[in-house]
């Protein structure tokens, strides 16, 4: 099955984390880099671009005991708003409300994730539809939502400890074509997200 881009929140390892995986049948040379307190999935060709704006964004976004994962630019604007002191439902709502689905040629929708302490929101806007909610987080069991069929928030059992192994899990959902994967979880501590990448090549 082809899903597209998948957006995962959860609780693994006693921890808070967020995962995401790039899947393409356009796209697929892409990769995920760590820039700070981000992770940026662009293209290998920086002209790819220019056929298609939607496929450069940051996908992870961590601040203090926050993290936040989106499929596009919305995660940036969900991140400054939780850190302007909105609830994170109000973030996600308001930014996906924003920014609607993409204009692209499949209508893709815009997904979206946060974790704090033990508590997760998903968000999906489609073109029919706009849907965001909150969760309590479970030992070892997380929700998913993709851009294409798994388009309502999923249960999954998922494991990994370190946002490392939590990457690698993202990259080996068994759902077509993945591309590149990402993961943040809050560190033993409790004071800040550990972000990795996970690039096939």
């Amino acid at each position: 099955m082809y899903v597209g881009r998948i957006v995962v929140v959860g609780r693994s390892d006693g921890r808070p984390f967020v995962a995401y995986r790039v899947s393409s049948r356009s796209f697929p040379n892409r990769r995920a880099e760590i820039r700070g307190k981000s992770i940026l999935v662009s293209p290998l060709n920086p002209a790819d671009l220019a056929r298609n704006p939607y496929i450069a964004y940051n996908c992870i976004r961590v601040s203090g005991d926050v993290a936040v994962v989106a499929n596009g630019t919305q995660a940036d604007m969900i991140a400054e708003k939780i850190g302007d002191g909105q609830r994170p439902l109000d973030a996600i709502g308001l930014s996906l409300v924003a920014y609607g689905y993409e204009r692209d040629e499949l209508d893709t929708p815009r997904i979206a994730g946060v974790v704090r302490g033990d508590r997760a929101w998903l968000g999906i806007a489609r073109r029919e539809a706009f849907r965001v909610e909150e969760f309590g987080l479970v030992q070892d069991r997380a929700l998913m939502v993709a851009t294409y069929e798994k388009v309502d928030f999923s249960p999954l059992s998922f494991s990994g400890e370190g946002a490392e192994e939590i990457a690698k899990a993202a990259f080996g959902l068994s759902f077509e074509r993945p591309v590149c994967a990402a993961a943040a979880q809050m560190n033993r501590q409790g004071t800040d997200f550990g972000l990795a990448v996970y690039n096939p090549d």
